[in-house]
């Protein structure tokens, strides 16, 4: 048995999201889109915005599951936006302690929706699993958003898919 009481699932990237789940029976605690600001021009994350949620879940036993980025991206830009955002989130879990699991997208993806979905499946078939664990949660990122944001519903599922599989 885990003495992890939170897991925070990270799914990297300025469309992202951040999910805390129970390390015990994996209740949805809280998620939130990415925070991100504007860096010359550019939107990157916001670490401060992350430690700033983090902080909430302190003092308790807490382990960061992060997806990685990917080894290949539709742009160049993409690919650097995604290590930016992967690299500052993990100097703030080394810098304030925290045990980290990096997980890779096939990885987790396989395992909570299955193998070889038709494209742009992936996000039809999370919503519905992720609604199915947790059937309370709206997975809007405000008050005024009308659709399920996928950086937050993926943020769940890989913060399930460490509790369920690698504890």
């Amino acid at each position: 048995m885990s003495d992890i009481q939170v897991i925070i699932g990270v799914d990297n990237g300025i469309s992202g999201g951040l999910c805390a789940i129970s390390g015990f029976h994996g209740l949805l605690l809280d998620s939130i889109a990415m925070p991100i600001e504007e860096t010359n021009g550019k939107s990157e994350v916001c670490v401060r915005g992350v430690l700033h949620w983090l902080d909430q879940f302190s003092p308790l036993s807490t382990l960061i599951a992060i997806e990685e980025p990917l080894k290949h991206a539709k742009s160049s830009q993409a690919m650097r936006s995604m290590s930016i955002s992967f690299g500052k989130i993990l100097g703030l879990c080394e810098t304030v302690k925290y045990p980290v699991y990096r997980v890779q997208v096939k990885e987790w993806q396989d395992i909570q929706l299955g193998k070889c979905l038709a494209k742009g499946q992936t996000k039809v078939k999370a919503l519905a699993i992720a609604n199915n664990l947790w059937p309370d949660e709206n997975w809007l990122a405000t008050s005024r958003s009308r659709t399920p944001h996928d950086g937050m519903i993926d943020a769940a599922l890989i913060a399930h898919y460490y509790l369920n599989y690698k504890v």
